[in-house]
């Protein structure tokens, strides 16, 4: 199981290799001609659908198991997407979620949207600017906007309205990024960029989580080489906490680095969404 599931992490990975363009939507739903609930999966800042590969269709199957139907989204880098992750429309996004939860065979009222990495800052936006999804699954989350990845010049990575979010800018060409290259490790690229940052832009580039209509549930890793997952986490839950947030909310802490995501992770997240969910989407 570990050699299946570590596959299925590295999508969360801030740098990797391109991929082939893949499909935009990928779906593995319950055929059993009743309406479930669904997971929508999105991926980090490789791009593309990775869990559309036929190689995750064991993965996700294990969603049936807990009774989820389960798709995957691509946002940039597939068919049908921006080549690029610069100032990506947040509107067009929520949209697409929308169209999938008007399928006949999902219960529009039970979904949840997982991001992992780059898709967990995705995931908290949507959930915070948008009603589509009421609930959030954030793995190895961040608390503010990021600059676009994958371009040296500096670009939010996201826009509502056709207007860019501000954000807070870790740069590609430094030497935390590039040697990171070699060790596998960008953390200190993110830390000094949030220490460096100004009061007025850490407050700009905050994602508003206290709009979330829903649950949140969040998975850090206290040892994440790839950048501060489990304090950004907590400042997350900080910031639940300080607007008196009424929703359910799970912060998971894994001992472990960014790709520490496990079987054992995966049934505590989908055990939690059966409960918060309730008897009406199970």
């Amino acid at each position: 199981m570990k050699k299946l599931i570590t596959p299925f992490l590295l999508v969360g990975a801030l740098a990797s290799c391109e991929n082939a363009p893949g499909p935009d939507l990928y779906t593995n739903y319950i055929s059993d001609g009743e309406a479930h609930p669904l997971v929508i999966l999105v991926g980090g800042s490789d791009g593309g659908n990775y869990f559309a590969n036929p190689n995750m269709k064991p993965l996700m199957d294990r969603y049936h198991d807990y009774g989820f139907s389960v798709a995957s989204m691509g946002y940039f880098d597939t068919l049908g997407t921006p080549d690029s992750p610069i100032e990506l429309s947040l509107n067009e996004i929520d949209a697409r979620i929308k169209a999938i939860t008007e399928d006949s065979s999902i219960k529009g009222q039970c979904v949840a949207l997982l991001g992992f990495s780059k898709g967990a800052e995705l995931s908290l936006l949507l959930g915070s600017h948008f009603n589509t999804v009421n609930h959030i699954v954030a793995a190895y989350p961040s608390h503010v906007v990021w600059n676009a990845v994958k371009t040296p010049m500096s670009y939010s990575s996201w826009s509502i309205d056709g207007q860019p979010l501000p954000y807070i800018e870790a740069p590609l060409l430094s030497f935390d990024m590039l040697s990171g290259i070699f060790t596998g490790e960008y953390r200190n690229a993110f830390t000094d960029a949030l220490s460096e940052a100004s009061p007025k832009e850490l407050n700009d580039a905050a994602i508003p989580v206290e709009k979330i209509k829903g649950s949140v549930t969040l998975v850090s890793a206290r040892q994440d080489q790839i950048w501060p997952s489990f304090e950004m986490a907590n400042k997350i839950e900080q910031r639940l906490s300080d607007n008196s947030y009424e929703n359910p909310v799970l912060h998971v802490a894994l001992e472990g680095d960014h790709y520490s995501y496990n079987k054992e992770t995966m049934d505590t997240v989908l055990t939690h969404l059966q409960r918060v969910m309730g008897p009406e989407c199970n």
